[in-house]
């Protein structure tokens, strides 16, 4: 019997050598993640499944969070900020911010402690590890569709139109969601090394959030900074959203270009340095 002949015909067989450039890494990369889809579903559910298990409110929780910033947030600088907006409640305005950025906060606050958590399972079996931050990006995609509901009955008990340009809120969440999944490769393979930066994260959470026009509006920002400040992908896509929802503009096409660019370029390196770090993971957890 010949040794091919005890190969399954149908097993496929990966060869492992050193890559030798980014797109190969990419190209290798991906098909990877294609193959092993079903394990990022299985895993996704997982973190469905337990991430409110054994608390009493459950999924109340991804309500009861933004809810209770949005209330926090309106108590405090509802006039400590220069909102002149009759038409649209401070309220409303910090709600509709917070939506595209509490699913910021999450993703990477989750994922950059979810490489630790999984050590014993990458040390078992071998897999794609950018699975273990995507799936954790892809469950925090329920919060923002939690909150949008609400962002939306909010809307109608204050009486503001619902445009059909709402539905651009889509894409810009597809852009902001390539954005939070390259930020949390990049987090997730350095906190391996550098543990320092799950201590510094929700620190540096907090000080991004100011970065971007989510309890304040974007005309409060002196004119000589407009310039750097609209340089924050952050900004473009939470204003951006706020307005496709409630002031029913579409959003400006350099802006979506400049934003899908920023988010696909950081996507390429944090991709190609997270697979550069992979083969030592399980050593340096």
């Amino acid at each position: 019997m010949s040794r091919g002949s005890l190969l399954a015909p149908d097993r496929p067989i990966q060869v492992i050598r050193p890559v030798r450039s980014a797109s190969e890494v990419m190209v290798n990369g991906m098909r990877w993640l294609i193959q092993s889809q079903g394990l990022l579903r299985a895993m996704t559910a997982t973190h469905l499944k337990m991430r409110y298990r054994y608390s009493f409110l459950g999924w109340g929780w991804a309500l009861l969070q933004p809810l209770t910033l949005m209330v926090l947030y309106t108590l405090v600088f509802s006039h400590l900020v220069s909102y002149r907006d009759e038409s649209l409640p401070y309220a409303l305005f910090v709600f509709a911010g917070l939506t595209p950025w509490a699913f910021c906060s999450t993703s990477i606050s989750t994922s950059a402690a979810g490489m630790l958590n999984h050590r014993s399972l990458m040390a078992t079996v071998y897999f794609p590890r950018e699975i273990v931050p995507i799936s954790f990006v892809i469950a925090s995609l329920i919060d923002p569709a939690i909150s949008s509901i609400v962002l939306l009955s909010m809307m109608l008990y204050y009486s503001v139109p619902i445009g059909i340009t709402a539905l651009l809120a889509v894409p810009i969440f597809a852009i902001l969601a390539i954005l939070v999944t390259s930020i949390c490769l990049l987090v997730s393979c350095i906190q391996v090394r550098i543990r320092d930066i799950g201590v510094a994260l929700p620190l540096v959470l907090q000080v991004l959030m100011f970065t971007a026009p989510i309890v304040y509006p974007a005309s409060a920002v002196p004119a000589p900074l407009q310039t750097v400040y609209w340089c924050n992908p952050f900004a473009v896509l939470v204003q951006s959203f706020r307005e496709a929802i409630m002031a029913g503009g579409a959003p400006r096409a350099g802006d979506m270009l400049y934003s899908t660019v920023i988010a696909l370029v950081v996507f390429l390196i944090s991709y190609v340095v997270f697979k550069k770090i992979e083969p030592t993971i399980v050593d340096d957890l």
